[in-house]
């Protein structure tokens, strides 16, 4: 027993730090919250929001799932299966026209509108990062070597591997591209098994701090002038400092890239109530939000939460924004050809 207990109280441990969560009263209704690994800028997103929500709603308790891809989040969410996401406008463009990783559904037209819009904000920027010692200072040098680009069947992967042939000219087939998830490749790249890789979050990312404990780094600079940055899908062009991760930084310039706008959501099967309690609780307690890391005051913002609507706000949210007198903007909606 001896032996049993300390591990069975490390587990507990872990799994509330990593979750960050509250105990909720034992009658509330449980709802899912989805969202890809820790570390990412969705993560502690979503996170921050489920600890307010379990300490300030009484019927209302989130748990968070950290694991997979964010497109079959979108699709758990409009099927009923999750409740509350990270959402993102390139998905519903995805799921809407049946492309990339939808490519083979019949009804996914049906299925994007079956996710509502709480707020937006943004993910951060693409950060393309190698070791100092790699070899490799531009898109141009990534022929034949070892990349993250993002989970298979993800939307971060299309939109990386899009943005380095714009770029640099470089197919798919012309680099070793890794099939990980963002756990798995974070540690990998720690580990000094690939020799790039790509992740959308906000600055300063936890995991690429953590590489630069150990490692000197190089964070490539994209040239922004050649890709197609579609601004009704989210799409926004960013720039990192040279010494945003400090002296183990090598660049000696600002380095260019892009970045997209993203989403809190949920499925339209959660019931208007629901949402309008976790809309109101998120704004009236932004404050203990914006604690959770450095970059999240300048992240969520009353000024940038309705900045893009992807597809519809979800009637909850909505009502919430009218009775406070938010002005709301058109949606931007995904039909074929948009």
């Amino acid at each position: 027993m001896q032996n049993i207990l300390p591990k069975a109280f490390t587990v507990a441990a872990v799994g509330a730090l990593a979750v960050g969560l509250y105990a909720a009263a034992a009658h509330a209704e449980v709802f899912k919250v989805t969202s890809i690994a820790p570390g990412m800028s969705p993560f502690v997103v979503n996170t921050a929001i489920s600890k307010v929500v379990n300490r300030h709603l009484e019927d209302v308790e989130f748990q968070v799932n950290a694991t997979g891809a964010a497109t079959k989040h979108f699709v758990d969410a409009a099927t009923g299966k999750a409740d509350f996401l990270f959402g993102s406008p390139t998905i519903n463009w995805l799921l809407a026209n049946q492309l990339g990783p939808f490519k083979s559904f019949d009804n996914g037209a049906e299925l994007e509108k079956q996710v509502g819009m709480i707020f937006s904000y943004q993910i951060g920027p693409y950060h393309y990062v190698t070791r100092a010692d790699s070899g490799i200072e531009s898109l141009e040098d990534l022929h034949s070597k070892s990349i993250f680009v993002g989970p298979p069947g993800g939307a971060a992967r299309g939109v990386v591997l899009r943005a380095i042939e714009e770029v640099a000219g470089i197919t798919p087939e012309d680099m070793d591209v890794q099939s990980f998830g963002f756990d798995a490749a974070i540690q990998a790249f720690q580990d000094d098994k690939i020799d790039v890789i790509v992740l959308p979050t906000n600055v300063p990312s936890p995991a690429i701090q953590q590489f630069a404990l150990t490692k000197k780094i190089r964070i490539l600079d994209v040239d922004v002038d050649k890709m197609t940055i579609n601004a009704s899908t989210g799409g926004t062009v960013n720039t990192l400092a040279p010494d945003a991760y400090g002296d183990s930084q090598v660049n000696q310039t600002p380095t260019r890239t892009h970045g997209a706008m993203v989403n809190f959501s949920a499925g339209m099967h959660v019931d208007e109530e629901t949402v309008y309690q976790v809309t109101k609780a998120i704004w009236d307690h932004l404050d203990e939000i914006h604690e959770t890391a450095q970059w999240l005051p300048n992240t969520i913002t009353r000024e940038a939460a309705l900045e893009l609507v992807a597809g519809r706000l979800h009637p909850g949210a909505e009502r919430y924004y009218r009775e406070q007198g938010w002005d709301i903007p058109e949606p931007v909606t995904f039909t074929s050809g948009n």
